[in-house]
């Protein structure tokens, strides 16, 4: 009896340093570079053939392996791209039904976090960012459709997190912009072209123009107070209410 409930254990335990051990390998070597074929990985774990094809599956899986069959196939390392990371973190958000109003606080949080930051960056790369973006911003009308004015907030948003150079907050955000967006394409699409439509693009101008000029001043108050204002409005836009 005692030998049976160990199997298990260890079994999970080589597994586990198997996987632990070819990510390593996998990420010290370029993206794409060919790893070997099976027998080469099995060599080179010393581990059965069943463990490698386990270990070559959960790396898959992560988005740190491909597999390719026939004459010149073999084991290839690589890279999970975001969108890989963001279906298999919203498929465990899916799970545990996580609040979407949570995850855009937890978004608004890093935003003004990430505007703030923007506010104090190098100044150079800093005012040419704002003058880059202010154009887009007064240019748009009040009678644009949401996707535009998205579509917008999403470069001007890339932008800034090249400035700081802050992947890790970049990477979360992204998560749960990406898992918000999925349930408001269940919702009732906003309309365009009402008053409150207009209204709501001629504030959020006024806001991302606020974020601009505080980045291009060096002024990081303002930035946060106009990055929580803006985040605010997108909110209330597509949940009827601010989550700060």
């Amino acid at each position: 009896m005692a030998r049976s409930k160990t199997r298990p254990a260890k079994a999970a335990s080589t597994l586990d340093s198997s996987a632990a051990r070819l990510r390593k390998i996998v990420l010290a070597e370029p993206e794409g570079a060919l790893l070997g074929s099976e027998d080469t990985l099995q060599s080179m774990l010393g581990v059965s053939r069943t463990t490698v094809r386990q270990v070559a599956r959960l790396l898959e899986r992560e988005g740190l392996l491909r597999v390719k069959r026939g004459i010149n196939g073999g084991y290839f390392g690589a890279r999970p791209d975001l969108g890989t990371i963001e279906a298999s973190v919203g498929a465990y958000l899916e799970m545990l039904n996580v609040e979407v109003e949570d995850l855009s606080m937890v978004a608004s949080t890093l935003w003004v976090d990430a505007v703030r930051k923007a506010c104090v960056a190098d100044r150079a790369a800093a005012k040419a960012l704002s003058v880059r973006f202010m154009p887009k911003v007064i240019a748009l009308p009040e009678s644009a459709p949401s996707n535009e004015v998205s579509t917008l907030e999403a470069e001007c948003r890339t932008a800034i997190f090249n400035l700081i150079g802050s992947r890790y907050t970049e990477l979360i955000f992204q998560i749960n912009i990406a898992f918000s967006l999925r349930k408001i394409e269940t919702l009732q699409p906003a309309q365009a072209d009402t008053p409150e439509h207009r209204d709501f693009v001629r504030n959020w101008r006024k806001a991302k123009l606020m974020e601009l000029e505080a980045i291009a001043d060096g002024d990081p108050e303002l930035g946060a107070m106009a990055a929580r204002h803006n985040r605010n409005l997108l909110h209330k836009r597509f949940w009827g209410h601010t989550p700060l």
